[in-house]
C-alpha cells in the first residue's frame, strides 16, 4: 500500500538512522568501557589509600604507645632520681654525723688521757667511770650510726644500679 519509492526512502532513512544509532551505541560502549576502567582504577586507588590509611593509623598507635611508655619511663626515672638525691643527702648527713661523733670520741679520749697528767693527782674513780661510760656510749652511737650509714649506702647503690638498668 505504500509506494515503492517511499518505502525505499523510508527504508534508507531507517538504515541511516540504524547506522547512526549503531555508531552511537558503539561510541557509548567505548565510553562505558572507559568509564568502567576509570571506576575500577578509582576503586583500586581508594582501596590502596584505605590500606595506606590503616597502616598510618597503626604506625600512629604504635608511636603513641611508645611515647606513653617513654613518658612512664621518664617519670619513673625522675622518681628514682629523687630517691637517689634523697639517699645522697642522707648519706651526707650520716657522714657528717659520723665525723662529728668521731671527733667527739677522739676529743674525749684525748681529754681522758690528758686529765691525770694535767692535774698531777689521780682522778677520782667516779669521774673516770663517768668519762669511760660517756666514751662507751659515744662509741656505741658511732657504731650504730656507721651501721645505718652502711645501710643507706647500700640502698643508694641499689637505686643507682636500678636507674642505670
Amino acid at each position: 500500500a505504500v509506494p515503492r519509492g517511499e518505502h525505499e526512502a523510508a527504508q534508507a532513512g531507517l538504515r541511516a538512522e540504524a547506522a547512526t544509532l549503531a555508531q552511537r551505541l558503539g561510541e557509548l560502549s567505548r565510553r562505558h568501557e572507559k568509564t568502567c576502567e576509570e571506576v575500577f582504577r578509582v576503586q583500586r586507588q581508594a582501596l590502596f589509600m584505605k590500606s595506606e590509611r590503616q597502616a598510618a593509623e597503626e604506625r600512629l598507635a604504635a608511636t603513641q604507645k611508645q611515647l606513653a611508655e617513654a613518658q612512664d619511663e621518664a617519670r619513673r626515672l625522675r622518681e628514682l632520681h629523687g630517691h637517689v638525691e634523697d639517699s645522697a643527702r642522707l648519706v651526707r648527713d650520716r657522714d657528717r654525723k659520723i665525723t662529728e661523733l668521731s671527733k667527739e670520741v677522739f676529743r674525749l679520749k684525748e681529754a681522758l688521757n690528758a686529765l691525770p697528767e694535767s692535774r698531777g693527782q689521780p682522778q677520782s674513780p667516779a669521774d673516770t667511770a663517768a668519762l669511760q661510760a660517756r666514751v662507751r656510749a659515744l662509741e656505741e652511737k658511732l657504731a650504730e650510726t656507721e651501721m645505718r650509714h652502711s645501710k643507706v649506702v647500700t640502698l643508694y647503690r641499689s637505686h643507682l644500679l636500678y636507674a642505670v638498668q
